[in-house]
């Protein structure tokens, strides 16, 4: 038998603004980076590429957490 266990919405409230705070983070740095590139800065463009990584990696390191436990 499996223990159900509910989320308060206090939780879900968070989580939610969390991840909508880590895409718009993750948007904006993508914005940046096209910019960047755009504007023939590479240095800026670089950095936001690494971020961008930096971000889809910990997303990904977050939602293989999460699901395990």
């Amino acid at each position: 038998m499996h223990n159900v266990t509910f989320v308060s919405a206090a939780a879900a409230a968070t989580l939610t603004a969390g991840l909508a705070a880590y895409s718009a983070l993750l948007l904006a740095a993508i914005a940046v980076g096209i910019h960047g590139a755009r504007r023939h800065r590479r240095v800026q463009a670089i950095a936001a590429a690494v971020l961008v990584g930096v971000l889809t990696l910990g997303g990904l390191v977050v939602a293989i957490a999460s699901s395990v436990t």
